[in-house]
């Protein structure tokens, strides 16, 4: 089925601004959708330090203002026991009982303070408001745990993680207390319990959110508050988010629980430590539907502006293509190359027809010009025949004279070779430990010039220098080339003049001039230590660095005047390896050591 342009159009702007609105909206809605994700975790975590502000901070702080105000009292400062009085002062002295009287009045006033009691250092004993008689009459608070953290904190005040009173009513506490001083000396402990429930009471009956909920933990993931009290003193830390919440101070996340993603914001309590938790379920879905549907009703909207738009743009396109198209008919079916397009238009299209004028009078005289050359061709045609004999008969004789010069090239390498060889030979006369040293090193270096992939050139000025590597050694005493023993320092300095000398030796020999630098190089160093240059790195020739790895592999496997018993090739291998960067190419090692493993050397 056939699509008309018109059709085209309208249906391409439609997918553009369809494939343009879902795009823009698709990424809009994603970022409002963090947006909006973000508002709620700011609105959650700002809620919550508002709960802790002004509500468990408060009431801790109401607390530790009581407590300040006791152990500050001058009469409890100034405190002396009874003699004789048991540790658990269930009769209150006289002296005491105003102190006392107040302590009962507070307590029965705020239901959630379990007692008010003053921890006697000197002997332990402990004055407790109001009196519980279940509690062990040999009590010692010395030995409490409340006594000693505010003993080890004298300085400030303490909160206890929550326990069970040592009477028998079994209430679960927590205890804020500070140490009274004296002259610098501790002389005692106020302290106060508080019903773990208060911490409950406080966050149950503040609203979070909709449907949240406030708990407070411990540091450790036991849970002080909670709207459930069956969850009380339970510890929860093996749950992931609690996990998350105990590692950091504070913050807001997303997290999956009970098959619902939720909201969790947490602050830790300074003053002990403590996590306030506040959970909120997460229904982001209900939270974006009014951004979703604005974005759903624009989507429509522009999709039928588009539609229109680009039905009205295509009439207007259409109409000159049409006429160009009639034109084109007549030119292709009836050969009419005097049809001519008219386009009133003061646009692109006006352009396009006058271009399409010009282009069939172009045709017209392609064509006149075409019937010309035809002939043209046919007689070219005739001539190139009668020449491709005689080009067939150069081909030959061409083919032939390549072959002769490259047998005369072939010969002149084979001369050149012959030549040094007849060098080597002299080397080799005078050293009688180095028969076939030369042919071996040469060997090595062209296999690994080979592996580097080195142009033929370069292999043979190498194959060149390998062989006269040692020329130099002709003018060194045969005397001080054959010593079995250690040779002396002006012996082996003029053994180290072999290379300068075998470079001037061939200074003349033109052919040998690459060789003649690659041999002159071949003793130093990549760290610079080698000779008679004292080159290092890059600056060594890379031929020359190929060839004295050759060399030294080929003289630690040979027998030489100074070491009789020549090196395994695993032992040389390891001296090569630890050579590399010092005095050897890490590279050139790298390949020579490939090619003696492969056995293809």
């Amino acid at each position: 089925m056939r699509i008309r342009i018109r059709s085209k159009i309208t249906i391409i702007m439609l997918i553009l601004i369809i494939i343009s609105v879902t795009t823009l909206g698709f990424l809009t809605y994603n970022d409002s959708k963090e947006i909006v994700i973000n508002q709620i975790k700011l609105n959650n975590y700002k809620t919550l330090e508002n709960v802790n502000d002004y509500f468990l901070k408060n009431f801790m702080y109401d607390m530790e203002y009581v407590i300040n105000h006791w152990a500050s009292n001058e009469d409890l400062k100034n405190y002396r026991n009874n003699p004789n009085q048991p540790k658990m002062v269930t009769s209150i002295p006289k002296h005491f009982r105003p102190i006392s009287d107040q302590w009962a009045g507070y307590v029965s006033s705020s239901p959630d303070i379990a007692w008010i009691y003053l921890g006697v250092q000197e002997d332990g004993s402990i004055f407790i408001t109001p009196i519980d008689t279940t509690m062990p009459s040999d009590y010692d608070c010395r030995t409490r745990d409340w006594y000693k953290a505010t003993i080890s904190n004298d300085k400030r005040i303490i909160w206890t993680e929550p326990y069970v009173d040592a009477g028998e009513l079994g209430n679960v506490i927590v205890t804020v207390a500070k140490a009274i001083h004296k002259d610098n000396n501790i002389v005692g402990v106020i302290g106060m319990d508080i019903k773990l429930k208060k911490f409950s009471d406080i966050i149950n009956n503040i609203q979070f959110g909709e449907k949240g909920y406030l708990m407070l933990l411990s540091n450790k993931g036991d849970v002080y508050a909670h709207p459930d009290n069956k969850m009380l003193t339970k510890n929860i830390s093996n749950i992931k988010w609690v996990k998350t919440v105990l590692s950091k101070e504070h913050g807001t996340d997303i997290h999956k629980w009970n098959n619902e993603q939720v909201v969790i914001s947490h602050l830790t309590i300074p003053r002990t430590q403590w996590k306030l938790v506040g959970v909120n379920p997460l229904d982001i879905d209900k939270e974006v539907v009014a951004i979703k549907n604005r974005f759903i009703s624009i989507g429509i909207f522009s999709v039928f502006i588009t539609f229109i738009i680009g039905y009205f743009l295509s009439s207007i396109i259409m109409n000159p293509v049409n006429h160009m198209m009639e034109v084109i008919n007549q030119v292709s079916t009836h050969n009419d190359f005097n049809v001519r397009v008219q386009i009133r238009s003061q646009d692109e299209f006006k352009i396009l027809g006058e271009n399409f004028n010009e282009m069939i009078e172009k045709i017209r005289s392609l064509l006149r010009e075409r019937n010309i050359h035809v002939q043209e061709l046919v007689d070219k045609n005739k001539e190139i025949l009668s020449q491709k004999e005689e080009i067939l008969a150069y081909s030959d004789e061409t083919e032939a004279m390549n072959e002769e010069l490259l047998s005369l090239l072939n010969e002149v390498k084979n001369n050149y070779l012959s030549t040094v060889k007849v060098l080597a030979n002299s080397i080799e006369a005078n050293d009688k430990y180095t028969h076939g040293h030369c042919d071996r090193v040469r060997n090595y270096s062209i296999s690994i010039a080979k592996k580097l992939n080195l142009s033929e050139t370069k292999i043979t000025a190498l194959e060149f220098a390998s062989i006269l590597h040692d020329i130099g050694k002709i003018g060194i005493p045969s005397s001080i080339i054959n010593k079995e023993d250690r040779l002396t320092d002006e012996e082996f300095k003029l053994i180290q003049e072999h290379p300068q000398i075998g470079y001037d030796i061939l200074k003349d020999v033109a052919f040998l001039e690459e060789s003649r630098n690659i041999l002159h190089q071949h003793h130093e160093r990549i760290d610079g230590r080698g000779y008679p240059l004292g080159l290092k790195g890059d600056d060594i020739n890379l031929l020359a660095r190929i060839l004295m790895v050759a060399d030294a592999y080929d003289a630690m496997t040979s027998a030489r005047p100074y070491r009789k018993k020549p090196l395994t090739t695993k032992e040389a291998i390891t001296q090569l390896q630890q050579g590399k960067g010092s005095q050897f190419d890490e590279e050139i090692v790298h390949v020579f050591v490939g090619l003696l493993h492969s056995n293809t050397i």
